[in-house]
C-alpha cells in the first residue's frame, strides 16, 4: 500500500473515531476530549490504538497528523502536529437503533477481518459502523456476529430485503452471504425483541436490559441541568488547587502553566506487548502490590500504554517489575523508562483533567439548592478518583491482567 493510501486510510479512521455516530459513546475518547479546554488530544495517543498502530508503523506520527490535515470539515491540527481535535459540536443522531441490523456466521476472527467486513457491508450502502459482538469475559471472544449502522434507513431497508429473498425470518433472512457463508440477517430492533422474548422479559420493563451504556449526551444534559458547564463569569474566576504537592492556579479558560506542574523523577513506565481484553484496573492492582501507582494510561484496543508512580522508580524497582512476568490481556508485558519530557506530558494531562473536574465541581456547589450537592457524592470524581483495595494475588505466581476496560487515572 503506497504511503498516500495509508494516510486516506487513517484520515478515514480518526474521522470515524470522532464521528458523531461514535464519539458520543466512547467513554475513553470522549474523557480525552475534556482533558484539554479546547479539546486538544494527542495524537501519539490515537495512534496507539490497534486500529491505528499498522498505519503508525508505516507512515509514522508526523504522517499521520499531515493525514489529519487534509479533514474537509471535521477535525484540526495543531500547528506542532502533536494534537488533533473535533472542529464542530456534537450533534445527536436519530434512530441509531432503527437503521442498525444484526448479522450472524462469519468466521472466527483473524487479523484483517474487521477491514473485510467494513469492505464489505459498504457495498450496500454508507455505513457509519461495523461493530464486533465479543464475549464478555476474557479473551472477548468474537461472537462470530456483528452490529452494523447504515447511514440512511432506505439504504438499510434495500440491504434487508435483499437478505430476506431467501429463508425470510424476523425482518430479515438468508440471503446475503460473505465469502460463500449465509449469513442470518435481520434488523437490531427485531434481533433486540427476539432475544428478550427468549429470555422472558418485558420489552416495556427497565429490569433486564443491563447497564446503561455511556452517553455523551446524557452526560452534558446532566452537567446542563446542575449548572456545571454554564458559560456565567463565575467559571472564569481563578481556582487553585493541588497537584503533586504544588499550588497550581486556573486561567479564564480554564487552562493552568503547564511549567508550573511538577512530578516525582523517574517515575513513568511504559508497557508493550498486551494482548487483547487488557485491564487497566486489574494492571494498577498488580503495580500498587509493588510501588505506589498514581495512574495508568491504557488506551482501549492498544497494546502499549504508560504507568505513573507516585514515587520515582529505582533501578533495582525496575528489574523487580521485570521479574514479575506481568501479563496484560494474556500476554507478558515488556518494561522501559519514558524519558522524562515524555514523562511530564502525562502529568501535565492529568493536571488540566483535574482543574476541569473541580471547576466543573466549583459550579455545581454554587448551582444546588443548600444543604446539599444534588446527589454527587463526596469522595468520588468523574474519572474514577475513589481508591481501591489491595490486590489478593498470590505473589509467587505471575500477576495476570484480564477484563478490557478503559484507561483511567486517580
Amino acid at each position: 500500500m503506497s504511503d498516500e493510501e495509508t494516510k486516506k486510510n487513517a484520515l478515514n479512521q480518526v474521522e470515524f473515531y470522532f464521528a458523531d455516530s461514535n464519539l458520543p459513546f466512547d467513554k475513553f475518547l470522549f474523557s480525552q476530549t475534556r482533558k484539554d479546554p479546547q479539546g486538544w488530544v494527542p495524537i501519539s495517543m490515537i495512534a496507539s490504538f490497534k486500529r491505528m498502530q499498522p498505519i503508525r508503523d508505516a507512515i509514522g506520527e508526523a504522517g499521520i497528523a499531515d493525514a489529519l490535515r487534509n479533514s474537509a470539515s471535521l477535525l484540526e491540527v495543531n500547528e506542532a502536529g502533536s494534537h488533533v481535535r473535533r472542529t464542530k459540536e456534537l450533534v445527536q443522531v436519530p434512530d441509531v437503533h432503527a437503521r442498525s441490523i444484526y448479522a450472524k456466521g462469519f468466521p472466527d476472527e483473524y487479523e484483517s477481518l474487521q477491514g473485510e467486513l467494513e469492505s464489505f457491508f459498504a457495498q450496500f450502502g454508507k455505513i457509519n459502523g461495523v461493530r464486533m459482538r465479543r464475549e464478555t469475559e476474557v479473551p472477548r471472544k468474537f461472537k462470530n456476529s456483528v452490529f452494523v449502522e447504515f447511514a440512511s434507513a432506505p439504504e438499510m431497508a434495500t440491504f434487508l430485503k435483499s437478505a430476506s429473498a431467501e429463508n425470510p425470518v424476523e425482518d430479515g433472512g438468508h440471503g446475503i452471504a460473505f465469502k460463500d457463508i449465509k449469513l442470518q440477517v435481520m434488523s437490531k430492533p427485531a434481533y433486540v425483541e427476539m432475544k428478550m422474548k427468549e429470555k422472558g422479559i418485558d420489552p416495556n420493563s427497565r429490569s433486564g436490559k443491563g447497564p446503561r451504556k455511556f452517553n455523551a449526551f446524557r452526560e452534558l444534559e446532566r452537567e446542563r441541568n446542575s449548572g456545571s458547564h454554564n458559560a456565567g463569569a463565575s467559571r472564569t474566576e481563578p481556582l487553585e488547587f493541588e497537584y503533586n504537592g504544588k499550588t497550581l492556579t486556573t486561567h479564564p479558560d480554564g487552562s493552568i502553566d503547564a511549567e508550573q506542574v511538577v512530578f516525582p523523577a523517574q517515575s513513568v513506565l511504559r508497557f508493550s506487548g498486551a494482548g487483547k481484553g487488557g485491564s487497566w484496573k486489574d494492571l494498577k492492582d498488580t503495580l500498587t502490590t509493588l510501588h505506589p501507582t498514581s495512574f495508568v494510561e491504557f488506551p482501549g484496543d492498544a497494546e502499549s500504554g504508560a504507568v505513573g508512580f507516585r514515587e520515582p522508580v529505582s533501578d533495582s524497582k525496575l528489574e523487580e517489575i521485570k521479574g514479575k512476568t506481568i501479563t496484560v490481556g494474556g500476554q507478558p508485558v515488556v518494561w522501559e523508562r519514558v524519558e522524562e519530557d515524555n514523562a511530564k506530558d502525562f502529568y501535565v494531562e492529568r493536571a488540566k483533567f483535574r482543574a476541569n473536574f473541580l471547576l466543573d465541581r466549583r459550579e455545581a456547589d454554587r448551582s444546588a439548592p443548600r444543604g446539599g450537592r444534588g446527589g454527587r457524592g463526596r469522595g468520588r470524581g468523574r474519572g474514577g478518583f475513589r481508591g481501591r483495595g489491595g490486590d489478593k494475588r498470590k505473589r509467587d505466581a505471575p500477576p495476570q491482567v484480564g477484563a478490557a476496560k478503559r484507561s483511567r487515572s486517580d
